[in-house]
């Protein structure tokens, strides 16, 4: 009967699935982002004068956008940047990672390697002299290995800059977001969503509440 017990709780064992860990993630001014968050950047005034947005304003890594790795200091992988909307009009969108600058202003979907030195690849993706309203959207996937991680980005001009995790507008991310989202999801109560769609896919799911609580556990 031991041996049977025995026999029977290895089986048990083998049959749980594995964990992979986790080895690299996005963060944004020294916050982790969940997968499929966005980042929200408003058009400053540079120093030529110009209204311009930068994920990285900064040689400081802790300013900006950046992927960190969280086993090791170094990898290799491989990245793609896609702008899905551009109603800004800017005189140039440039992308550097992986030690070279691509401009954007015709292509809208580039893929190229990177190499992590010293734990992190700051991405440097910038728009300059934006002429017009409105907002540009992009979406950055990163693979190294066997994972993958997925953060969004939209710079504004004129338009409000929205914290992410804040769906009902009142500029911080509490509790009281994720029941608007409950509340619409269950009850198609829409009264308090002003930024529902938190991973940028143009409808509101669960996926959006997932986002959310993992915005509020990173804050702990």
């Amino acid at each position: 009967m031991v041996k049977y017990l025995l026999s029977l709780v290895v089986a048990c064992v083998m049959a749980m699935p594995s964990v992979v860990a986790q080895t690299f993630e996005f963060r944004y001014q020294g916050q982790s982002l969940p997968d499929g968050a966005t980042v929200t950047i408003a058009a400053e005034l540079d120093d030529f004068d110009e209204l311009s947005c930068e994920t990285n304003p900064s040689s400081n890594p802790t300013n900006g956008l950046n992927l960190v790795l969280l086993s090791g200091t170094n990898a290799n992988g491989t990245a793609t940047l896609t702008i899905d909307e551009n109603t800004m009009n800017p005189y140039l969108i440039q992308w550097c990672m992986g030690g070279t600058c691509s401009p954007m202003i015709v292509v809208s979907t580039i893929t190229k390697p990177f190499e992590v030195n010293d734990g992190l690849e700051m991405v440097q993706f910038d728009a300059f002299n934006i002429l017009e309203e409105g907002h540009l959207l992009a979406t950055l996937t990163a693979t190294i290995g066997d994972e993958t991680h997925v953060v969004k980005i939209k710079f504004t001009n004129g338009e409000q800059a929205t914290v992410p995790g804040d769906v009902n507008g009142d500029g911080k991310v509490t509790s009281v977001d994720i029941t608007a989202l409950y509340n619409y999801l269950l009850n198609d109560d829409s009264e308090a969503i002003v930024n529902g769609d938190q991973n940028g896919d143009g409808k509101i799911t669960s996926v959006d509440v997932t986002v959310v609580y993992n915005l509020l556990l990173s804050d702990k």
